[in-house]
């Protein structure tokens, strides 16, 4: 029993291997661009990638499915997160900069911890054309 698992090249986080987790047990890296066949010890496992302190959802798999780990949600608030900060930086002069830097950090790591930054697909292959 295998698992196809695609790492999309679009994927953030591109110089660090991601450890893919089955069933709450680490059993492969997958580096950028790379597709890799995971066995599974059984029917109904959970696969969850994680990187550092990022993460993605959780997600079921059975036998022949095919798995493509693409950017999470967790991501597109940090961007947001990074835009304000810059935006701060330049209207704002003095301690406003130092506080807002220590407000964005803290946001960071909460954002890391309790958002998803990676996303587990699975990919209909039959619909492909």
């Amino acid at each position: 029993m295998t698992i196809t698992l695609t790492r999309s090249p679009e994927v953030n986080g591109s110089l660090i291997k991601f450890k893919v987790w089955l069933n709450d047990e680490p059993v492969t890296k997958i580096a950028l661009g790379e597709e890799k066949e995971v066995l599974l010890p059984k029917e109904n496992s959970v696969i969850q990638i994680k990187q550092l302190s990022g993460k993605s959802n959780t997600l079921t798999v059975n036998d022949g499915d095919h798995v493509e780990i693409s950017n999470g949600p967790g991501f597109r608030w940090m961007i947001l997160l990074t835009v304000i900060y810059v935006l701060t930086i330049t209207i704002f002069d003095g301690p406003i900069i130092l506080i807002s830097l220590f407000i964005a950090i803290i946001c960071f790591f909460v954002l890391l911890r309790k958002a998803d930054s990676f996303k587990l697909t699975k990919i209909d292959e039959n619909s492909a054309p």
